[in-house]
């Protein structure tokens, strides 16, 4: 009987898994929009910014010509309710088991800030073409090169009250769909 109890517990926790798995792969998995020219990939992902009940998103769009490799640009969309002159900082991090225990590991240096191209009443808009960001040293970031080698982007981003949001991506979608391209 005992036996008979834990199969059937390992059994609902195993599909409660499985469930919270598909759940991700659904909210993560972009949508894609093909042209003559090439193809549009976007991925909106909801959050919720602390002590508020609203959800606000973060958008991504990657723009990519079918004639090269690399993409057009990447943009990246967020409510307008943000210090605007700090624009948006992006990290990436690899996904690593310590002590049995799956966690990220963040990328080793500073984060990249991308200044917003424009921002309006409701939204700002940060742009990185050809997938190349400035640090604020001047070296060049290979952002787009970094959403194919780690498992992770990151974006933080501070509100206009002093509070701020960290919002992370996991990118295994963006892989094979942009391969897929």
């Amino acid at each position: 009987m005992t036996l008979l109890l834990a199969d059937n517990s390992y059994s609902q926790s195993a599909d409660s898994l499985k469930a919270a798995a598909d759940a991700a792969v659904k909210v993560f998995t972009w949508d894609i929009q093909k042209a003559e020219r090439g193809t549009l990939m976007f991925l909106d992902v909801p959050y919720q910014r602390d002590n508020f009940d609203s959800t606000e998103y973060l958008t991504l769009t990657v723009a990519k010509d079918k004639t090269k490799q690399r993409p057009e640009f990447i943009s990246i969309i967020i409510p307008s309710n943000v210090v605007q002159s700090n624009g948006i900082f992006i990290k990436f991090a690899k996904s690593v088991t310590k002590d049995g225990e799956r966690t990220m590991e963040l990328e080793k240096g500073n984060p990249v800030r991308i200044q917003f191209e424009k921002c309006n009443a409701e939204t700002c808009t940060a742009r990185i073409i050809n997938g190349y960001a400035s640090q604020d040293n001047g070296e060049k970031e290979d952002i787009f090169q970094k959403l194919l080698d780690f498992d992770h982007v990151l974006f933080l981003f501070v509100y206009s009250d002093g509070s701020y949001k960290s919002v992370a991506v996991p990118l295994f979608s963006f892989k094979q769909q942009y391969k897929a391209l």
